[in-house]
């Protein structure tokens, strides 16, 4: 199976089992705001394992590198539950692919680029608010998308989503705090680092998914997120079987870290008139 099929299956798996659910994303990605223009950029390695129990080949694994940008590119007093309110845009572009001399080859699907208006105060950089109360979701205002060469799109959603084909950082309902914050070597510098672990399950008849996570949170890196790592599991049964006979079919890896920041933020996705 070719590289560009693996993506494809991939998108549509994910699709399958995802499209069903009632979620929202949590902010993992976005731990606080920096000055506007700053921008982040992560690379890392994803995997992906087909597992073919019935093949003599044996399991079908095949990697790629991923680059993710974050970006924040403007801001704008918008209305948000009724009232004027400062917010910020941001841009989230992400490219998975094998190398190239160009960079990186990313098929007809391997880049997708989302920009939208979140409100700042929204964005606390804690796993609950004052009130105790857990941070499920950034709420946006509006938004926009675009997939490679594809036309732009309006997200309808009043959530920021990027999960699964932005980033494997899922919505974890909590996050586990593990030990104090300790210094980090990551490819940007060493950064004094707070670790979290998470996971995310979901369920339907025919699907089943198990997320684990585990993220380095950094006031040294923009937008708050130095490093993580996720591995997600899909097993699949027939309808009609028990929850038993659920057997897994696709695991998917990425590990990720900041490799670069800067302060001349632009724009990649144009809004249309």
């Amino acid at each position: 199976m070719s590289g560009r099929r693996l993506i494809i299956g991939m998108v549509l798996g994910c699709g399958l089992l995802f499209g069903r659910a009632r979620t929202v994303s949590a902010q993992g990605l976005i731990w606080n705001l920096p000055k506007d223009g700053t921008w982040v950029r992560y690379e890392g390695i994803y995997k992906q394992v087909e597992f073919r129990p019935n093949s003599a080949e044996g399991d079908l694994t095949i990697e790629w590198i991923r680059h993710l940008w974050i970006k924040s590119v403007g801001r704008e007093t918008a209305d948000y539950n009724g009232k004027p309110t400062p917010c910020r845009w941001i841009e989230i572009r992400v490219i998975t692919g094998k190398p190239s001399e160009a960079g990186i080859d990313p098929g007809p699907i391997g880049g997708r680029i989302i920009k939208v208006l979140v409100p700042e105060s929204r964005v606390i950089g804690a796993t609950v608010d004052q009130d105790q109360i857990p941070v499920a979701y950034l709420p946006i205002v509006k938004g926009y998308s675009k997939v490679g060469d594809g036309e732009v799109q309006t997200i309808r959603s009043k959530a920021l989503k990027v999960y699964p084909l932005i980033s494997l950082v899922a919505q974890y309902k909590t996050l586990s705090k593990v030990g104090a914050a300790e210094p980090l070597t990551i490819p940007l510098k060493e950064v004094s680092a707070q670790q979290y672990r998470g996971t995310f399950k979901m369920e339907s008849p025919l699907e089943r998914s198990n997320n684990q996570a585990t993220l380095w949170t950094s006031q040294d890196v923009p937008f708050g997120l130095a490093r993580w790592k996720v591995k997600v599991t899909l097993e699949a049964k027939d309808s009609v079987a028990p929850r038993s006979a659920f057997k897994p079919i696709r695991e998917m890896t990425v590990d990720m870290s900041a490799h670069e920041i800067g302060n001349d933020a632009q724009s990649d996705l144009v809004i249309p008139k």
